[in-house]
């Protein structure tokens, strides 16, 4: 798991339990759709990246389900990448607190603040 895969010419994903796309821009510049779930993701979607000689420039965020989000964090801070999502998938993916309020109906007690709703 967390391989690159060429879907096309041009056209690449990362193999995870959430698939990342890839997609290339100028030189070596590159972006992504979607993160990967955490941290830890994050660390693996970079290892791959620096190992094409890539350089992440944005990652597109399709919603804010944390398999999806959870890398953001990470490589924003290693690379200085913008991060894209739009409409209250923004404030979602901005603002961590709001997906375990959701998912409760209201201020989340501590068993819904974990990893998986707030990476």
């Amino acid at each position: 798991m967390y391989e690159l895969v060429q879907a096309a010419s041009g056209s690449f994903y990362i193999q995870s339990p959430a698939k990342i796309g890839v997609v290339p821009c100028e030189g070596n510049d590159v972006a992504l759709i979607d993160s990967g779930s955490d941290k830890d993701a994050g660390k693996k979607v970079k290892k791959i990246l620096d190992a094409q000689g890539w350089k992440l420039k944005a990652i597109f965020n399709t919603h804010s389900h944390a398999d999806h989000i959870g890398g953001n964090r990470y490589l924003q801070f290693q690379t200085g990448c913008s991060l894209y999502a739009s409409g209250i998938e923004c404030a979602f993916t901005r603002e961590l607190l709001l997906e375990p309020a959701f998912l409760y109906g209201g201020n989340p007690p501590r068993d819904l603040r974990h990893k998986f709703p707030m990476t």
